[in-house]
């Protein structure tokens, strides 16, 4: 009878830990991070703007990056007597994508009588951006 006591207590102890290691086994798991530096660093093949009314659209394509890529416009206010730019503003972040080639988006320019500037740069999914497109201004037709 002593014995029994005593693999039952075994048991227990057995099945506490069993338990404890279950538990800490819960919870949210992420994937492992495989930081791919083969992967050329993203850039912009090509940028081009066309002012279409009171919209600007901003076509452009992106080479390297790994996995998925966004690209960001930062738009400022023209100043009309020092004709300087005054400060920047993230307009628009693209949602992360695979696409790189022919992406287009269509700005619409709140006052025809400003002249906005807008710059243009685009980051891959290990956090690696290119440099700034080089600055363009434009003005609603």
């Amino acid at each position: 009878m002593r014995q029994m006591g005593e693999t039952i207590k075994r048991l227990m102890r057995l099945f506490a830990l069993a338990l404890i290691f279950l538990l800490a086994g819960c919870g949210l798991k992420t994937g492992l991070i495989v930081y791919d530096d083969l992967s050329p660093e993203p850039q912009l093949a090509s940028i081009s703007h066309q002012v279409i009314g009171n919209a600007v659209q901003i076509q452009l394509s992106i080479i390297g990056g790994s996995d998925t890529v966004v690209y960001q416009i930062d738009r400022a206010k023209v100043d009309p007597d020092c004709k300087c730019v005054n400060d920047w503003l993230r307009y628009y972040e693209s949602s992360p994508s695979t696409q790189r080639h022919d992406l287009k988006r269509n700005i619409k320019l709140q006052h025809v009588d400003e002249t906005y500037a807008f710059r243009v740069r685009v980051m891959d999914s290990l956090g690696r951006k290119s440099d700034w497109s080089k600055v363009f201004q434009v003005k609603a037709e």
